[in-house]
């Protein structure tokens, strides 16, 4: 049905796979990488990258027009936020919100996309993974086919592709929790997937190229990774891990060491290619997230994060002006019948007016099925005017709080006054440090907030940010501005 180039981009180098799609499933024809020369980059200049890759791609005969990329795992950023239980609709805003209190970018600057993680039995919230790419390093990318006159049809993560990719050749693997580890070039990615669903994402850089070192480093990873994901987990343990692109012998140290099945899983012999990959190809591991992209293309097994398509809240209809229009019309069709009914002889006068009689109640029924849609129009409404003050509460809070990655909240409570002015500000939250608390403090007092000592009891508990805090602070009324006493002019030369 159509051809994709699937490509894993580095900033050095991109490694990428020919495909097809059709009917029948997918195929792949052949492998390819390129590196980019020192003098030429498309972060210095797409267009002339561009160029070059251009020639590339015609001495090696590649002129599929439809571009898939996935971006390594440590290109991007990937944060587990917890929102309230909210309607669908209303998750891409609360993410957005949370996400910029977390990011030490503005978002604008950013590309984002989502995953709702499913919902926890007992608990009044959900789990979303966000994950984020520089927005400059996406459009260079972009910018650089587009110049070639390609089309982008998909954006993604390696390590969530990845996962992709072993869930068609082994779908049955996904149910209990498992551990997909890939090994790409220097870098290790990992991903947690449990009942069908990415659950984490990670990558970590490689120190060395020793086999011997690289085994205890993956085994280290594995253990630091799962420890981070014990809440995630819970009384669950790994069922399995599947490793792509590792040796034998670490699979056999991990399987004794964590005591549950490893599988050493290497893309060049799972897949059937029409030509024999570049011997320079020394990471077959590089070829997960190209192969996982273009699988999600055929079917969606896993849902995945594409920069360019990213989830939206779905827009309901307005069905107020064909209400209207309706009632128009029917008010027309009763002027007609009425004209009618007068130009009828005597002896039709009673059939026609029960005819207009049953048009009349036709109308009556359309409308009232129509009511409960007007009126739930109005409640959302006033739900929108009474909460108006709040948002704009939360957007001035926005620019007050120091969007950083050295601290992060868990609650943030807004009570108003019957005026609908902002009158206390209480948060709960965690920190790096105990110097990053008293900053967050020292900043709302700057921005007319007084703020009231407080001894927190937050219990929470987070390995990376250790330091709970609270916040019990009021919004202070603008200060008034002193009038300054004018000067007066000299007389008589003095």
């Amino acid at each position: 049905m159509a051809d994709y180039l699937a490509i894993n981009w580095e900033k050095t180098k991109l490694t990428g796979l020919e495909g097809h799609i059709g009917v029948g499933g997918v195929s792949v024809k052949r492998v390819f990488q390129i590196t980019w020369p020192e003098h030429l980059h498309p972060e210095k200049d797409p267009v002339s990258a561009g160029s070059w890759l251009k020639n590339e791609f015609s001495r090696l005969k590649l002129s599929t027009k439809q571009i898939l990329i996935s971006f390594p795992r440590h290109e991007t950023t990937v944060r587990l936020l917890e929102i309230p239980e909210v309607p669908l609709e209303e998750v891409p805003e609360i993410v957005h919100l949370q996400t910029a209190t977390r990011s030490s970018v503005p978002l604008n600057q950013l590309m984002l996309d989502y995953l709702l993680l499913p919902a926890r039995g007992g608990k009044a919230t959900r789990e979303v993974l966000v994950a984020s790419i520089a927005k400059q390093t996406h459009d260079h990318v972009i910018k650089t086919f587009q110049s070639m006159g390609l089309e982008i049809t998909a954006t993604g993560i390696s390590s969530i592709n990845a996962a992709v990719w072993i869930n068609h050749i082994i779908p049955a693997g996904m149910e209990a929790p498992a551990l997909i580890v890939n090994l790409v070039e220097t870098n290790l990615e990992m991903t947690l997937v449990h009942q069908q669903q990415i659950s984490f994402t990670s990558s970590t850089a490689m120190g060395s190229s020793d086999p011997t070192v690289v085994d205890q480093t993956i085994q280290t990873e594995i253990n630091r990774f799962l420890l981070s994901r014990s809440s995630q987990l819970g009384s669950e343990k790994i069922n399995q891990i599947l490793l792509i692109g590792g040796r034998p012998d670490c699979a056999t140290l991990l399987q004794e060491r964590l005591q549950c099945t490893v599988e050493v899983i290497d893309p060049l012999q799972q897949e059937q290619f029409s030509q024999e990959p570049p011997e320079e190809l020394t990471s077959p591991g590089v070829l997960a997230g190209p192969l996982g992209i273009l699988y999600s293309l055929h079917q969606k097994h896993l849902e995945i994060v594409d920069f360019l398509h990213p989830h939206k809240a779905d827009q309901k209809p307005d069905r107020r002006k064909l209400q209207m229009g309706l009632g128009l019309v029917g008010t027309g069709l009763i002027l007609l019948t009425a004209l009618y009914l007068t130009h009828q002889s005597v002896s039709d006068l009673d059939e026609q007016i029960a005819d207009r009689q049953k048009i009349q109640r036709d109308l009556d029924e359309l409308l009232k099925r129509g009511q409960p849609t007007l009126e739930s129009v109005a409640l959302i409404q006033k739900w929108e005017n009474s909460n108006s003050e709040t948002l704009k509460v939360l957007q001035e809070l926005d620019t007050v709080l120091p969007g950083t990655d050295r601290i992060y909240l868990s609650e943030l409570d807004v009570n108003r006054s019957s005026s609908q002015s902002l009158s206390r500000l209480r948060a709960i939250g965690n920190a790096k440090e105990d110097l990053d608390a008293r900053d967050l403090n020292q900043q709302l007092s700057k921005n007319n907030f007084r703020v009231h000592p407080k001894r927190s009891t937050n219990k929470t508990y987070d390995p990376e940010y250790p330091v709970p805090f609270e916040i019990d602070a009021e919004k202070l009324p603008p200060r008034a501005e002193i009038p300054q006493p004018a000067v007066q002019a000299k007389q008589n030369g003095n």
